[in-house]
């Protein structure tokens, strides 16, 4: 019998990589060297009190594990997907003997249900135990179970207290934890019922076998499941609404940024509109200037009947300040009119006057506003009087007198 058991691990050792189960359960703190995966069917049937609410026993109870061990690079792992119950009635209150016989039972349920499974290991139930190892059970193991991936799982269903032990440096060693995983199992399932059928003498539908344990596993993965779902949501819209903020911001800074450079954009070219259309007026005041003449002496009023005060009102700018007439008793300062006489060449005709500034302003038509100049001032400059006045507001449509600037085009009606 030992040969078979050593035949069919050194098989197992030879397996390929395979793929570890979706839907596990952690127990303990499992070992990262060798890990034990025990099918949630195997739990249920090795734990009947506790899931299927059946009567504690009182008698030990051996059960062989079955299930394969696969191998990968950076540990070795135990599947448990079987589980074959050892009858033994010769010795009801010590360890349990597999004999010839027993071993011969365990082959054939094998071929019957678990065909393409090993032996991985055996369970000892005893209630009421402490969990200590003791020489007869290292004893069984020794000469039973000896490869290193085989192992042993002492219950005590009494205290609803397990734990899975190894051999290591010659003595079963306790494991701190293992996993259950959640997949169907039709091999178990009709084992149990088979179990059962030799129990109660009837055979339950498949559909009665219970599995509390698995919807229980189900259910809670499930709301595990909608709960991460629904923290994942709300820290995408949290991340998101930071984001947006953010987003929001920026552009708020920089549409703030490009109005503040689009109204200094604007002074910038006002001002430098007023400077080019100041040049341009200097310019062309500079082209039409008229060379005004000074003539020293005395200038007469052009009418007889015009009065001094009249005189006096004239723009100191424009007009030649006129002295008051002479005393009669003083002699003229205009040299008398000579007569010609005969022989004698005649005197030089006399120039032809030179027109104003005021003159030549009208007659180009238009008037650039000098620095320190009023409207009044250029309308009284221009036509000697203030009478058109609106006449210059209306064609200059000027409302306000006083608002005008250095460089404006005065239109002169």
């Amino acid at each position: 019998m030992i040969e078979i058991i050593q035949q069919t691990v050194k098989a197992s050792e030879e397996k390929t990589e395979g793929k570890l189960p979706r839907n596990i359960r952690q127990i303990g703190n499992p070992e990262k060297d060798f890990r034990i995966y025990m099918e949630d069917y195997v739990y249920t049937y090795l734990h009947p009190a506790q899931i299927q609410g059946m009567q504690i026993g009182i008698l030990p109870r051996l059960l062989i594990l079955l299930g394969e061990i696969n191998h990968f690079s950076d540990r070795s792992c135990a599947f448990i997907s079987g589980a074959i119950q050892v009858e033994d009635s010769d010795y009801p209150e010590e360890v349990p003997e597999l004999n010839e016989a027993t071993w011969r039972q365990i082959h054939t349920e094998m071929h019957r249900f678990f065909d393409k499974c090993e032996i991985v290991g055996w369970v000892l139930d005893i209630p009421g135990n402490t969990l200590e190892i003791s020489r007869e059970m290292e004893d069984v193991h020794r000469r039973n179970f000896v490869s290193k991936y085989q192992f042993f799982f002492l219950m005590d269903s009494r205290e609803r207290e397990e734990a899975f032990y190894t051999w290591k440096d010659g003595r079963l060693s306790r494991k701190e934890g293992y996993f259950i995983y959640y997949e169907k199992n039709p091999q178990m399932q009709e084992y149990m019922i088979s179990r059962r059928e030799q129990l109660l003498g009837e055979l339950p539908l498949a559909e009665d076998v219970p599995d509390q344990a698995a919807r229980n596993y189900r259910a809670m993965m499930r709301e595990k499941k909608e709960h991460a779902q629904k923290q994942k949501s709300g820290i995408l819209s949290y991340f998101l609404s930071v984001f947006m903020l953010v987003v929001l911001c920026s552009v708020s800074v920089i549409l703030l940024g490009n109005i503040r450079r689009m109204e200094h954009m604007e002074e910038t070219i006002s001002v430098m509109s007023i400077a080019m259309e100041s040049t341009e007026a200097e310019r062309e005041t500079a082209e039409h200037k008229v060379a005004v003449e000074t003539i020293s002496g005395t200038i007469l009023p052009a009418g007889a009947d015009e009065t001094a005060s009249d005189r006096s009102e004239a723009s100191p700018a424009f007009a030649e300040t006129i002295p008051d007439e002479a005393p009669a008793d003083e002699p003229s300062s205009t040299p008398p009119e000579t007569e010609d006489v005969p022989g004698e060449p005649s005197a030089p005709a006399e120039e032809p006057d030179v027109p104003t500034q005021a003159e030549a302003y009208r007659a180009q038509g238009y008037y650039i506003v000098q620095k320190g100049d009023s409207l009044r001032q250029i309308c009284y400059s221009i036509y000697q009087n203030y009478a058109m006045m609106d006449a210059l507001c209306a064609a200059n449509q000027i409302e306000n007198q006083d608002a005008i600037f250095v460089g404006q085009k005065i239109v002169l009606p």
